[in-house]
């Protein structure tokens, strides 16, 4: 009797753990917008035009080119900024490394938090991503003290 009542008891747990299973449906979480193209850029004081002297400062960008035409990035201050100075704007400039170019993306981006980062995203069309896609440009950051540019990297 008692193996009877244990048997019925095990058929009923596997329909339900049966059930149980089959009802389990794994959620992929899919995403429409893809990265499009990606640059990691090195921005320092000794590249910016015309040059600076007495400066050290760094960061680094990460910018990302969605294919929804949405222009991503991050940008940070690897260490302290000298001279108690500000980072400002950042913007994309059309031109290769070591020359002066022109403005080609205000990048807008939000103050610089304590810890000397920020990040943030800019709409653009079809004819700047195939500019970004094809020319040559550098990143500079502004600053307070160096209105004309505390850093600049080269997107490759």
């Amino acid at each position: 009797m008692k193996f009877n009542h244990f048997k019925k008891w095990c058929m009923l747990l596997g329909v339900y753990l049966l059930i149980f299973i089959t009802s389990c449906k794994k959620k992929f979480i899919e995403s429409d917008i893809f990265i499009k193209k990606q640059w990691k850029v090195e921005l320092l004081a000794s590249k910016v035009l015309p040059s600076i002297t007495g400066r050290s400062d760094h960061a680094v960008a990460m910018i990302y080119l969605m294919d929804n035409q949405e222009l991503h990035y991050d940008i940070y201050f690897d260490k302290a900024i000298e001279n108690n100075d500000t980072p400002g704007p950042g913007k994309l400039y059309l031109g290769a490394d070591g020359v002066v170019g022109n403005l080609f993306i205000d990048l807008k981006t939000p103050a610089f938090n304590a810890q000397g980062e920020t990040n943030g995203k800019v709409s653009v069309d079809a004819a700047t991503v195939n500019k970004l896609l094809t020319e040559k440009m550098y990143l500079q950051i502004s600053s307070t003290q160096q209105p004309a540019g505390i850093v600049r990297g080269q997107l490759n």
